[in-house]
């Protein structure tokens, strides 16, 4: 009976800490913004929750899938992070099957899109106050690349939210000289290295601005360096395990993999153009304006009060400062570091774009607000359900069209999972996913047909070798196609793109 009196209390307690909560009108908005991303994110869960898994996906997958099992092997790159790896192989561990490894991942990601929303949230009113955190926090609920990228199995979603957080703690540290934050935010910002390397491009962001705002003394505040051990001691294991596998530095070599074959210098400009180019389809034009007004007002208020700056005196100077570094320092150092882009690689700099620009936003709708507050209200309440109807068109459109994109690849590879032996071995360009789907040998199919044929040639006697050619991934091998007609393969599973069967999408040859 105790028991039941004292969980009585506690919840009394609560009840009454989220009574006067909600009673704040700012709170309320807050907790509907939040309601708004938990329905949302919900019917997108349970809409995506079968999708296949893409080539990038499916080497996270077939990653996790060599640690869980003992009797499968899968070839390591080095530009592949291994925190979420490593996470899905603890739910492979657990359930032994890889559909329900794929369900708790999926609520993974899940939880981290919705502290994606709370995070932007926090940051907002951290960095300007209440109502730009609330404005923040509603473009990343509705905002489509969160959405999208929410039901991928993809790194780039959570290196987005421990992104967020690190900005915010971060920031609380610099406000209020507390370690504990800076500690705290050096924990947050190595475990999201372990997941995606570039949500380290935080630390040159943080870098700079004390560069600018305390020169070199920060130095030597013992914090510093204590906080920079936090963040090596986490990552240490990851270099470790990767010296002994890929036999050099990994981080170096991850950035080497994709780095650009031309000059760092025109690939940087080349890409920052084409991702400045995308913003109105990222933002929409209201919103796009918003927040070019914003950055060019935050920009000439650091040009005038850069001797503020310089000899940290000016708070708002400071806060304007940051506010830019995490919003370009992600968008340059991403452009600079890869030979093409991807608006995934990206989401670092959203948070710092939607604060921007709903600073301006609030700026604008005080000014029209002296005048006539109706009318204030009225264009706040369009401008905001413009945008997110915008965005949640605009991710419904893509969330629908590739949801069943590279759905033949995963039934041709539970197909072979059921109908190949163990002895069997299978040439696709489609890797990872074959590999992931089942527990047959897997060979990508070489770029000169002689290799292939020796291939072939050295396989053992009992091996029963097999050949998928697909329009789902780019086959540079020229000999490929009329290779089946030339060598009379006979074809044991066909998948077409029409109902009429004429159009072939994934063949599997006997070879």
């Amino acid at each position: 009976m105790d028991e039941i009196v004292i969980l009585e209390e506690r919840a009394n307690k609560i009840k009454k800490k989220f009574n006067s909560w909600i009673e704040d009108n700012q709170n309320k908005f807050f907790f509907g913004i939040l309601i708004v991303s938990l329905i949302l994110r919900i019917y997108y869960f349970f809409l995506t929750l079968n999708q296949p898994l893409w080539w990038d996906e499916a080497e996270y997958m077939s990653m996790a899938k060599a640690w869980a099992f003992d009797n499968f092997e899968y070839g390591f790159l080095a530009v592949r992070p291994i925190l979420f790896s490593l996470i899905a192989t603890i739910f492979l561990k657990i359930t032994s099957t890889i559909g329900a490894a794929e369900l708790f991942l999926r609520l993974f990601m899940f939880v981290l899109s919705f502290l994606s929303v709370v995070g932007t949230y926090y940051l907002g009113k951290e960095i300007c106050n209440k109502k730009v955190g609330l404005i923040s926090s509603l473009f990343m609920s509705v905002f489509y690349l969160n959405l999208f990228f929410s039901y991928r199995l993809l790194v780039d979603l959570p290196s987005l939210t421990f992104f967020i957080f690190t900005a915010l703690f971060f920031y609380k540290y610099l406000n209020t000289n507390s370690p504990k934050m800076l500690y705290l935010g050096s924990v947050i910002i190595a475990i999201g290295t372990l997941f995606k390397l570039s949500t380290a491009s935080f630390l040159f962001a943080f870098l700079i601005f004390l560069l600018f705002t305390q020169k070199l003394s920060f130095l030597k505040k013992k914090e510093i360096w204590i906080a920079g051990a936090i963040f090596f001691l986490i990552l240490a294991p990851y270099i470790i395990w990767g010296y002994f596998q890929f036999h050099g530095f990994v981080i170096i070599q991850a950035g080497a993999f994709n780095a650009p074959e031309s000059s760092y210098l025109s690939n940087g400009f080349t890409n920052v153009k084409s991702y400045l180019s995308s913003f109105p389809t990222y933002l929409s034009w209201p919103l796009l304006i918003f927040f070019l007004f914003g950055i060019l007002a935050l920009l000439f208020k650091l040009l005038i009060g850069f001797d503020f700056l310089v000899k940290n005196k000016s708070p708002d100077t400071k806060k304007n400062f940051y506010l830019i570094l995490i919003f370009l320092v992600p968008l340059i150092t991403i452009s600079l570091s890869l030979g093409y882009i991807e608006d995934r690689y990206l989401l670092p700099s959203f948070p710092a774009i939607f604060i921007i620009a709903s600073i301006f936003i609030m700026k604008t709708y005080d000014w029209v607000k002296k005048n006539n507050k109706t009318i204030a209200i009225l264009l706040l309440i369009l401008l905001l359900g413009y945008v997110a109807y915008f965005q949640l068109n605009a991710n419904d459109l893509l969330m629908k069209s590739k949801i069943n994109s590279y759905g033949d690849i995963k039934s041709a590879g539970l197909w072979i999972e059921e109908n190949l032996d163990e002895n069997s071995v299978v040439f696709t360009r489609s890797v990872p996913q074959i590999a992931y789907y089942t527990n047959i040998k897997v060979r990508d199919i070489p770029k000169e047909k002689e290799v292939f044929l020796e291939q072939l040639s050295n396989l053992d006697n009992t091996t029963n070798p097999f050949l998928m050619i697909s329009i789902f991934e780019r086959h540079i091998e020229e000999w490929i196609y009329p290779y089946p007609q030339e060598a009379n393969l006979t074809p044991i599973k066909v998948y077409f793109l029409d109902p009429e069967q004429t159009q072939p999408s994934l063949v599997i040859y006997r070879v």
